[in-house]
């Protein structure tokens, strides 16, 4: 029961996490509005909650370890790319 709840959560997560990765590079001004920030900070706090309950519940089955590094990478990305959003946007400021 609990691994079906962790997979209906984790599917839709990273769907949303390369739809980030999809406007990050091809249309940024939709990430930077308020419902844009709101979902990628969102996503990577859940990411994260994700990925931690999967290591303390759920240990040692293929499909879970699998959904598990998925997860992780798909955090990690996005939070790869909100740390190069902020370099980039420090940058640009700093630009006469």
């Amino acid at each position: 029961m609990l691994r079906s709840i962790w997979v209906i959560i984790t599917i839709p997560l990273v769907v949303i996490h390369f739809a980030i990765l999809y406007f990050w590079v091809f249309d940024w001004r939709k990430l930077v509005t308020q419902v844009g920030l709101i979902s990628w900070i969102g996503s990577i706090i859940l990411g994260t909650l994700v990925y931690f309950a999967y290591r303390k519940f759920i240990r040692n089955q293929k499909f879970t370890v699998i959904s598990r590094k998925v997860l992780f990478s798909s955090t990690l990305m996005t939070i790869v790319l909100g740390v190069l959003a902020l370099i980039i946007e420090a940058i640009a400021r700093s630009m006469p």
